[in-house]
């Protein structure tokens, strides 16, 4: 018995030390959502976990980050970071717990001395059945001069670039964020090895307020490739209008391409548009979106139209809440709602104190499946109660034209 009393006092007094002192060495999250479906074939439709856990001592950071769907165990990822003065590394190396497999890792080290940022990108993509191990990596030298008003990167291309590469589990559960996992560094697109692959030369320079003026030459390894020129004019007159013009120079085909576009941002409203030409002459402009977002208090109204759901989809929040293409959308890897959608209206209200306290939300989407202007397709509704920044829960319902859909509950814990 005693001795039972001992060991409860020990185990007392370290995780007293732990929260008390090592609190300052110990980091991380654990947020998990569960989803209700009832009337699905099955109780429960979705479910999710995130989990991460790090330690920090001194100028290292450890971190260890594990992702959960239905179909079990999916990601898991170990992350690295150190810093001492102007010398700085951060690594990542992503594995696939079902098959114990090893898919990629990623170093990268940075020397900063204003107003100069040297970088090495070094990455390495897991052995499968159809493709080889590969490696690369990308050397960057950037500068700002005259205050930031001109940059200048050089980006040269031993193997690798820097396109991002994205990794997508296959599931049963087609409609979580934790599905793909994207890096910086791509080593894939050329054979494994660091021999010399290409070179990217940038130079920004920004004038006058309104001004913005890019130039982008790229050269392969057997030599020059392009010459893009970007200039961006705006706001004009007064008003928040910004004209850009795409100038794209290929020796191999001894031609150019004219790409003009036109963005529109009034504060709260913002338009999606597109020129349309023929050569360099303008034709048209082809509005086929509209967004408005406006904040009152700690209320915010969002409107989100696509008016041509033939090309574009909506990208659901999670990833930015825009409209864009769906051929780029799907190479991007985002998650957007169903293509016929061509309206969300989203209201989410906070009740003070804010980030402490009580929040509703909810979202009603239109669909054009039969032609009509106002089309309800579905609605979800939440709220969420946070106990100040580290804890959270919350819930919430979705109904469609089918009927009660699901029922989800998640919560959010972070020390």
């Amino acid at each position: 018995m005693k001795s039972r009393v001992l060991f409860l006092w020990a185990v007392l007094f370290l995780g007293g030390a732990v929260a008390g002192y090592g609190g300052e060495w110990f980091t991380g999250s654990w947020e998990a959502a569960i989803g209700f479906s009832p009337q699905g074939p099955q109780a429960f439709s979705s479910f999710e976990s995130t989990l991460d856990v790090g330690i920090r001592v001194e100028f290292v950071e450890l971190s260890s980050i594990s992702d959960f769907i239905f179909d079990g165990w999916l990601w898991q990822e170990f992350d690295a970071m150190a810093g001492i003065g102007p010398v700085c590394f951060e690594g990542e190396v992503l594995f696939e717990p079902q098959s114990a497999s090893f898919l990629y890792a990623q170093g990268i080290f940075s020397l900063e001395f204003d107003p100069m940022v040297v970088r090495f990108y070094g990455a390495f993509t897991g052995e499968t059945q159809s493709e080889s191990l590969n490696y690369g990596g990308v050397f960057e030298v950037y500068g700002e001069l005259l205050g930031g008003l001109v940059t200048l990167q050089s980006l040269t291309y031993l193997g690798a670039t820097l396109d991002e590469i994205t990794f997508t589990a296959a599931a049963t559960q087609t409609d979580s964020t934790l599905l793909t996992k994207t890096f910086l560094t791509d080593p894939s697109a050329t054979p494994p090895g660091t021999a010399f692959s290409g070179e990217q030369f940038t130079v920004t320079a920004n004038a006058f307020g309104c001004a913005r003026l890019e130039s982008i030459t790229l050269f392969s390894a057997t030599g020059f490739e392009s010459e893009e020129l970007e200039l961006a004019l705006g706001p004009l007159f007064g008003a928040p209008l910004i004209l850009t013009l795409d100038l794209i120079y290929e020796t191999q085909t001894a031609s150019y391409v004219f790409t003009p576009s036109l963005e529109t941002d009034y504060g709260c409203l913002f338009v999606y548009t597109t020129l349309v030409s023929t050569d360099t002459v303008i034709e048209a402009i082809d509005v086929y979106g509209i967004k408005f977002q406006a904040t009152i208090g700690g209320a915010t109204l969002t409107s989100i139209s696509n008016l041509d759901t033939t090309q574009y989809v909506i990208i659901r929040p999670e990833y930015g809440w825009f409209i864009e293409s769906l051929a780029d959308a799907l190479e991007d890897g985002y998650l957007f709602y169903p293509q016929e959608y061509w309206e969300v209206l989203a209201f989410e209200a906070q009740i003070p104190p804010f980030g402490s306290g009580l929040s509703f939300a909810v979202e009603t989407c239109f669909s054009t499946t039969d032609g009509l202007l106002f089309e309800w397709a579905e609605s979800t509704m939440g709220a969420t109660f946070a106990l100040g920044p580290y804890v959270s829960m919350s819930t919430g319902i979705s109904i469609d034209t089918d009927g009660f859909r699901e029922w989800t509950l998640s919560f959010r814990v972070a020390w």
